[in-house]
């Protein structure tokens, strides 16, 4: 490289916001730390210069193993490779770190890592509020569509019932169709608005992030939770263990969630029961959302995940069908290259189970 080129390149560095790095595999020591470092991490350059062991002091507790098994499949594999893992300060203070790691391989041996460290703490904090809001505005229009729908619908009634008693009053007559219309309209517009944002919302690209996933199924479900006695439901959501990681879209794996969550509700009746389960098992989880409703006609089962399917029906609170949401939720689990199944008896309630890789070295 030309010996200008490499001195700018030299100064990017070092002013850059990025820590850059170069460390030595065969003498397993730091040959380069960019100033940006200290401001990321609060260590002194020049002590993990002289000791990098230093480095795995300050990494969470929960990212240890994830971290050693990403760094030994780059090894392995000689490929570059990005990683996400949290950094716990000395002020206490937990920032997430976004590291590019390049190896440089040499006929066929890799005797430096190289790579890039960046603080990615407010980035991920945005997609956090963003994932509550997406979830608050999801949980939010499906309850507002149960709430709603019963009373616009029984306002309809009402008025076809007023209208009937009164058949030679013009007035009544013209003013119960008034009502009526009105009422048609407001279950037409939520019906609108469900449709329109899972239309909206399939159109986002899938970006993986690592993610706590019982975590975001808890939030996620909180707002039906909270709003069971309201919705006529009993819904509950356990889990195998405490803290499960796995690398997903967040905002997809949601409107997974909203929409099988939906469904159950859809097709359960007043004091139904729906369960959503989580279950680690050896290099996959297990989702099951179970519900004791009035199950899946056998003539409509091969037609579930098929794009405006036949197999939609109206919901026992006279919902209306779109004919999307699974085609949907399959689409987002074949982009994570999961699968989606379900067993279901008339009269008796449907479980669909949800199968997605954990990911490698997570």
């Amino acid at each position: 490289m030309d010996i200008k080129i490499a001195g700018i390149l030299s100064g990017i560095t070092e002013l850059s916001d990025e820590a850059y790095f170069i460390y030595n595999l065969d003498e397993k020591k730091l040959e380069h730390l960019s100033p940006a470092f200290e401001f990321i991490t609060y260590l002194e350059k020049q002590s993990v210069l002289s000791e990098p062991n230093l480095l795995f002091k300050i990494i969470h507790s929960d990212d240890h193993d994830y971290l050693e098994k990403k760094i030994q499949a780059i090894l392995n594999d000689k490929l570059p490779s990005l990683i996400s893992f949290r950094i716990i300060r000395e002020d206490g203070q937990q920032r997430w770190i976004k590291l590019k790691l390049f190896p440089v391989v040499t006929e066929d041996n890799i005797h430096y890592l190289t790579g890039i460290a960046e603080d990615d703490t407010v980035r991920r904090a945005s997609l956090l509020t963003m994932e509550k809001i997406v979830a608050w505005k999801s949980a939010s229009l499906e309850i507002l569509s149960h709430e709603l729908r019963e009373p616009s619908s029984t306002i309809k009634i009402l008025a076809s019932v007023i209208a009937r008693k009164l058949p030679d009053n013009e007035q009544v007559n013209k003013l119960s169709s008034m009502i009526g219309e009105i009422a048609e309209r407001n279950i037409a517009l939520i019906q609108s608005l469900l449709k329109r944002e899972q239309m909206v919302s399939n159109q986002v690209e899938i970006k993986k992030e690592r993610l706590d996933i019982v975590w975001e199924l808890k939030h996620a479900l909180a707002m039906y939770i909270e709003a069971q006695k309201n919705l006529k439901k009993n819904i509950s959501f356990t889990y195998s263990q405490d803290k499960m990681y796995a690398e997903v879209d967040s905002l997809k794996f949601l409107q997974i969630i909203n929409n099988l969550v939906s469904n159950a509700m859809k097709f359960s009746g007043h004091d139904g029961k729906i369960n959503i389960h989580l279950e680690r098992q050896q290099s996959t989880f297990l989702l099951t959302v179970q519900d004791n409703g009035i199950g899946i006609p056998k003539k409509l089962k091969p037609y579930l995940f098929q794009k405006y399917s036949k197999a939609g029906r109206v919901g026992l609170d006279g919902q209306d069908s779109v004919g999307l949401g699974l085609w949907i939720v399959k689409s987002i689990i074949d982009e994570h290259h999961g699968k989606i199944w379900f067993e279901s008896t008339e009269g008796f309630g449907t479980t669909f189970y949800v199968e997605l890789p954990i990911a490698e070295n997570t």
